[in-house]
């Protein structure tokens, strides 16, 4: 005990000595005055072709290593665009339009989950006219009666017409 006190103290006794090191720093930045340089692409519109009537697919193979709990619920988004994207793959589909999703635990303790809608391609590829945009800026419009004029969704905004005040 005498000796590991006495070694203690010793150690404490000497003194440390500490080198600073000096930094010289500079920079140089020109990249603020760069031109800007912009892309711009043109948009594309397509037709969708449904290719045959309503149809269901389940899908469990892709979820069978997984208990589900809790903490596997807060998966589930992903796990459905699994099952979206397996369902339109099996029919030979680009979109599954008009999807519903059912998600069940089975009686193994999995998930399965269900897809039907209808399976449609993309066809008839073609540069937006100026009657494109225009059927696309229909599309993107909300009609409700309140005096708000901008709705906003968690990916944009879009515009509120308010019937009462047209005339």
């Amino acid at each position: 005990m005498a000796v590991a006190l006495g070694s203690g103290a010793i150690a404490s006794a000497q003194k440390v000595d500490r080198i600073e090191t000096t930094v010289d720093y500079m920079e140089s930045s020109a990249r603020y005055m760069e031109p800007s340089q912009n892309i711009m692409t043109t948009p594309m519109i397509a037709d969708l072709e449904v290719v045959g009537g309503s149809v269901s697919y389940t899908e469990s193979e892709a979820f069978k290593n997984y208990e589900v709990t809790e903490e596997l619920t807060h998966l589930v988004p992903g796990f459905k665009r699994i099952a979206l994207s397996r369902a339109a793959r099996a029919h030979k589909a680009d979109v599954i339009i008009g999807a519903m999703i059912d998600v069940i635990t089975n009686e193994n303790g999995r998930l399965e989950i269900t897809i039907t809608g209808y399976p449609a391609r993309y066809t008839n590829f073609r540069n937006a006219t100026s009657d494109d945009m225009d059927l696309v800026k229909k599309g993107q419009t909300v009609i409700l009666d309140n005096s708000s004029n901008v709705l906003d969704t968690p990916d944009q905004q879009i515009k509120v017409e308010d019937t009462k005040h047209k005339k």
